[in-house]
């Protein structure tokens, strides 16, 4: 049987990402996926990411500097330039597991999805230590309190994509609230086991918690009752603001071995 190898285009968007843009696109170009558009969008980077990028111009299809209006701003322009079938943000920082990643989706990709979810190994640093979890998709049927799996590992068909596009008032959910829409015009989601790429989460530390919590509330609604919304995002609120300082307080007490400790009991220390 002869296998068809649709086409995929990979975004990269980055502003001022000198120290991790070569890493990001030697994943995308190293993949064996034979099949491939890869598309950068810069937000005219002042550091050295232009000349980092011009290295591999020869790699890149398409590419634009320019200032935008943050990041889902400029993941909308990579979107309109897209000629795939499907499309995939690996964004500065990110990168792929395998340089098989993306042929390891192949069957997946000839199929009639119109989402692929896929599995990421994350990275979490902090002031202690360096963290790694292997986190596969969540139920679909989550995406009402949960973003199934980050967008890194998450494939789109581009007319869908086009079609929905990110929100761009939304400053740290519009890719959950993108497939929350799609997931309520009934749109078919599909989950591969299998490690596809790796995500340093840390950053995720500085989210204003409160506004993460209120756009998670936002795009839930519509999708469960709403007593269930008042339970999952009122205990939320109560963790942030009370059980989470009181956590602070009593880690401050604490030697780093005794927390680490605590880590490995609670199931929270990573592989």
């Amino acid at each position: 049987m002869d296998i068809t190898y649709p086409k995929v285009t990979i975004v990269t968007v980055v502003r001022n990402g000198e120290k991790v843009i070569e890493k990001t696109i030697k994943s995308v170009i190293n993949q064996n996926y034979p099949n491939l558009e890869y598309i950068v969008v810069d937000g005219d980077s002042q550091d050295d990411t232009k000349s980092i990028i011009l290295k591999y111009s020869q790699y890149i299809s398409k590419y634009i500097s320019e200032p935008d209006s943050g990041i889902y701003d400029a993941m909308n322009k990579a979107a309109k330039l897209a000629s795939g079938v499907w499309i995939n943000y690996m964004n500065a920082g990110d990168y792929f597991y395998a340089n098989d990643s993306l042929s390891s989706l192949t069957e997946a990709l000839n199929s009639d999805a119109d989402v692929i979810f896929a599995g990421v190994k994350e990275v979490l640093v902090d002031d202690l230590e360096t963290r790694y979890f292997h986190k596969m998709p969540r139920p679909i049927v989550e995406i009402w309190r949960y973003m199934p799996i980050c967008h890194q590992a998450t494939m789109v068909r581009l007319s869908c994509q086009q079609e929905y596009g990110f929100n761009t008032s939304y400053i740290w959910c519009a890719d959950h609230d993108m497939l929350a829409r799609m997931y309520r015009d009934s749109k078919k989601f599909v989950s591969q086991d299998v490690l596809f790429c790796v995500f340093d989460c840390s950053g995720g530390s500085t989210r204003e918690i409160m506004l993460y919590i209120k756009e998670r509330w936002k795009l839930s609604k519509g999708l469960v009752p709403l007593y269930t919304r008042l339970i999952q995002y009122g205990g939320e609120w109560i963790s942030c603001n009370i059980w989470g300082k009181l956590i602070s307080i009593i880690k401050s007490f604490l030697p780093t071995s005794t927390i680490i400790k605590l880590r490995r009991l609670r199931g929270t220390a990573g592989i």
